[in-house]
């Protein structure tokens, strides 16, 4: 793969990653028959163990999104005109 696609794989991963780890952490806890949303922590007991913080946190990681979405999306605008420009350039000097 090429850096540039790495890199675009990068930007888009980070931006979504949030959203992953809610709806990851949403559907086991749905599996494990738990209760978990953003208003508060619910006990959710796991082979004896209290699970509900760690799904609380990882529910609520999800806001986060807020931040990382609008940062790729400018991130992925700049990397398209840093490459637009490089490949311009590149061009021109070959002529």
């Amino acid at each position: 793969m090429k850096r540039n696609n790495l890199a675009y794989l990068g930007i888009i991963l980070f931006a979504i990653a949030p959203l992953l780890v809610t709806t990851i952490a949403f559907s086991i806890a749905h599996v494990l028959g738990c209760q978990v949303d953003e208003g508060s922590n619910h006990p959710c007991p796991i082979f004896g163990l209290d699970w509900g913080s760690a799904f609380y946190v990882l529910v609520v990681f999800g806001w986060f999104s807020i931040v990382t979405v609008p940062l790729s999306a400018i991130a992925l605008v700049g990397l398209t005109i840093y490459l637009a420009v490089k490949k311009i350039r590149n061009h021109a000097a070959q002529s």
